[in-house]
């Protein structure tokens, strides 16, 4: 997994109060480095942490 990826991805999945705009640019990079793998938008931040949890262990097997 890109390593920015993955720290966009702690950060969001770490924070009280994650941003919008972080949510954003995590899924324009996401966009970028697996355009193969689209899917909805995402939307609300409850349902963005949990995807993002199961997206970055999803990528994290990839990666071993």
């Amino acid at each position: 997994m890109d390593k920015a990826i993955e720290a966009m991805l702690d950060a969001f999945i770490a924070a009280d109060r994650p941003s919008m705009l972080l949510a954003n640019e995590i899924e324009v990079a996401l966009d970028d480095a697996y355009p193969d793998e689209g899917g909805e938008f995402l939307y609300d931040a409850e349902a963005i942490r949990a995807k993002l949890v199961r997206e970055r262990d999803y990528l994290s097997a990839l990666a071993n």
